[in-house]
């Protein structure tokens, strides 16, 4: 007995599209394979249904039945059909049994849940469409075709779902078994070990009675929706290979073994299958995304099918001109790749195509540009640099594969000419950032334990084209799917590790791949400009860092080098010359801490110095010192501008000073005080009335207390020996009590 639900109409047609599912035969050969050896399709355009039966290796030489459940109501077996037309071997093979006086019946008993209400029987004479009815002739409704030669290889059976009492408002759907048998076989019919179902046994059970175990079913298609809960209902392990599923919104979870025509999961959407489950789809699972927004799949379990991610990826532009992207499934050849993504940018005049990996080898041209031809796979884990034709209609690129589910390895190394690797996301689903870095720390270049996300300038809180993320900067952005970034190698290098377990990276998000971030730890955001370009550096403050190098803290600039217009920091200790983007420095070292400056710039273009972004506390003042100018400004207030008259290059004019204000107050006892350099005896200079108890620190432009002397209060002009200080600036603080007060002095 089949039980099938009545839709109201409009709703009907909002859930249910066309369907098409194949069937395989059961592998049986008793009569030569015919049937047993054969597939079966069944599709409707929501009225009519369609079979099409392509033949195993044997010859039709006998009739086939198949038995249709799609009612309310009818017959567990074939025991009391008794249709009196024995002349007719399509009849006789329903009934499965030839005369009604003595001969030897073979009754074909239904699996549980299974009352057939129809049949259809051909041979290569005919084909038609039967009601089934006890002890009287089954009325005839319709034909539906039949092959018009026992050696024909495929032939097609229609008939309409009113045929088989399906109403003009209710879902297609029903169940059925097919047997093979000689309807003229002795005194009844000989039946054939081939068909559909499982329950007939290997070897031919003739004139003996047979147990179906199970049944096939065919169900017109039903569309499931996860927008965080399921609709028309939850499809874990009920669904069919005829149903889709979309998945707009939050986390789907695929708790049982279950199985799907079409599943798409749209751009900020999930799909996790749990641990032990299998997802079953007919057609493929199609992952899609837009610019800022891609979708995830997380197979802790498995997923049987096709697996396609169409992945978003940049014009070959001068803005967000190409892009950095990687595989997020694996086994597709590169040729294979390219046939299917025509859009990707291609050389006019000859077969390479935009699209390539990074030689940290090569000096002048690092991109390598593929050839179309190329069969080379593409490899999980490794990163490519690509970008579509500006002319193109989609910036949507195909990739088609297998998930990788577990450990994925990739070799990194410090080249000849860049310690940079290109490297990338080998899954479908974000990668958790942070437990990357810390499972892979050990690999990377001690001061860039960070991942170099490419953004073309398009984040304005960058350094140059990349946004940087580490254990403090933009340390809430993880790495979309499909998505290509440079990390620095060791010196030793090793094997970088995406790993599924203990941690588990593949982790569910909807951050752009690489948009700006903000973080709660205190920073400030130096920000340099000219007429066309803008760099930023950045420091933090944090607990966790000081004035030395902190791994995963810091932050050099891209490859450890400094383009042509740039802004950079020096570690305040253990200054190793390299540039960094980022500086974490003590979560108190804003109290008179100061930073020496890179700067790359041509000498008569107008430059800015500007705070981009600050998040200290409001007593914190920041200021810009220009020892060639000996000026010192404030940027909590204002810009500072100059035009250089010759290019600058490096560390050495420009530093970057904190003091905290709060901390800094005169009050009374400094008032009259004034602190200044004296050239002609090389000493620094305390004037006026001081109070008891008050003692005097001097640092050089480090930040490095370089000597310090207790003061006396019974003279008004005192001095510090500075004969052994090289010539610079130098910041003195007198000290007394929580009072405080620090002056800015030049030796030359």
């Amino acid at each position: 007995m089949r039980q099938f639900y009545i839709f109201i109409s409009f709703l009907f047609c909002a859930l249910t599209s066309f369907a098409q599912v194949t069937y395989n035969g059961n592998g049986n050969s008793g009569f030569g394979g015919a049937v047993g050896g054969s597939n079966m399709t069944i599709t409707d355009n929501g009225t009519d249904i369609t079979i099409t039966f392509n033949r195993g290796p044997g010859t039709f030489d006998n009739e086939m039945v198949i038995y249709i459940d799609s009612r309310t109501g009818g017959f567990s077996s074939t025991v009391d059909f008794a249709d009196p037309d024995n002349g007719d071997k399509l009849r006789r093979a329903i009934n499965g049994a030839g005369t009604f006086a003595g001969a030897t019946r073979s009754t074909v008993n239904f699996p549980v849940g299974m009352e057939a209400d129809f049949a259809i029987a051909v041979n290569t004479s005919f084909g038609g469409l039967w009601e089934l009815v006890n002890n009287a002739s089954f009325p005839f409704i319709s034909g539906v075709g039949n092959p018009t030669s026992n050696t024909e290889t495929s032939f097609t059976m229609s008939f309409s779902k009113a045929d088989i009492g399906i109403g003009v408002s209710d879902a297609i759907e029903f169940t059925f078994v097919v047997t093979y048998l000689d309807g003229f076989g002795g005194g009844g019919v000989f039946r054939s070990d081939e068909g559909y179902g499982n329950g007939l046994p290997t070897g031919n059970p003739g004139t003996s009675d047979i147990t179906f175990t199970t049944s096939e079913l065919y169900r017109e298609s039903t569309t499931y929706t996860y927008n965080s809960s399921w609709s028309p209902s939850d499809p874990n392990g009920t669904s069919t290979l005829n149903d889709i599923f979309l998945i707009t919104s939050d986390n789907a979870i695929i708790s049982t073994n279950t199985n799907a025509k079409l599943v798409t999961v749209s751009p900020g959407a999930a799909l996790t299958i749990n641990s032990g489950v299998n997802l079953n789809v007919a057609d493929a699972l199609t992952l899609e995304s837009v610019s800022n927004s891609y979708s995830s799949l997380i197979p802790v379990g498995t997923v049987t099918g096709t697996v396609i991610y169409n992945r978003y990826v940049n014009d070959n532009g001068p803005i967000n001109g190409n892009d950095l992207i990687s595989a997020p499934v694996s086994g597709q050849q590169f040729n294979t790749f390219i046939g299917n993504n025509t859009n990707i940018l291609a050389n006019p005049s000859g077969t390479d195509v935009l699209f390539g990996g990074f030689d940290n080898d090569n000096a002048t041209e690092p991109y390598e540009l593929w050839d179309e031809t190329d069969t080379t796979p593409l490899t999980a884990g490794v990163g490519y640099r690509s970008g579509i034709d500006p002319v193109a209609g989609s910036n949507l690129v195909s990739f088609e594969g297998t998930v990788n589910t577990g450990l994925v390895e990739v070799a990194i190394n410090q080249g000849s000419a860049s310690i940079l690797n290109l490297v990338g996301n080998p899954f479908p689903s974000y990668l958790d950032a942070q437990a990357f870095l810390t499972q892979n720390a050990a690999v990377l270049d001690p001061s860039a334990v960070v991942i170099y996300g490419y953004n073309d300038s398009t984040n304005g809180t960058s350094a140059d084209d990349y946004t940087i993320i580490s254990a403090i900067e933009n340390n809430t952005l993880n790495i979309a799917p499909g998505q290509g970034f440079f990390v620095a190698s060791s010196v030793v290098g090793g094997n970088l590790q995406f790993t599924t377990s203990t941690p588990d990276m593949r982790i569910i998000s909807t951050d752009d791949d690489f948009i700006a971030g903000r973080s709660a730890i205190s920073n400030v955001n130096i920000n340099l400009s000219n007429a066309t370009d803008n760099f930023i550096t950045k420091v933090y403050f944090t607990a966790s860092s000081g004035l030395g190098l902190d791994p995963g803290y810091d932050a050099s600039l891209l490859g450890g080098v400094a383009p042509a217009f740039s802004l950079f920091s020096h570690l305040v200790e253990e200054n190793m010359d390299v540039p960094f983007a980022t500086q974490a420095i003590g979560k108190t070292d804003y109290n008179d801490t100061t930073i020496a400056l890179g700067v790359n710039a041509n000498m008569g273009e107008q430059l800015t110095f500007s705070i981009a972004e600050n998040t200290m506390p409001a007593s914190i003042e920041v200021y810009l010192d220009d020892t060639l100018t000996s000026t010192s400004t404030l940027l909590n207030a204002a810009d500072y501008v100059l035009t250089p008259s010759e290019d600058l290059n490096g560390t050495g004019r420009f530093y970057l000073r904190f003091s905290n204000s709060a901390l800094s107050t005169t009050d009374a006892i400094f008032d009259g005080i004034s602190i200044y350099g004296n050239q002609t005896n090389r000493t620094i200079s305390i004037a006026g009335q001081l109070t008891e108890g008050t003692s005097a620190n001097v640092y050089d432009i480090q930040g490095r207390l370089v000597t310090a002397r207790p003061l006396v209060s019974d003279s008004t002009l005192q001095t510090i020996d500075a004969s052994n200080l090289h010539t610079g600036v130098y910041i003195v603080k007198l000290v007394n009590g929580n009072a405080v007060k620090t002056e800015k002095v030049i030796l030359k």
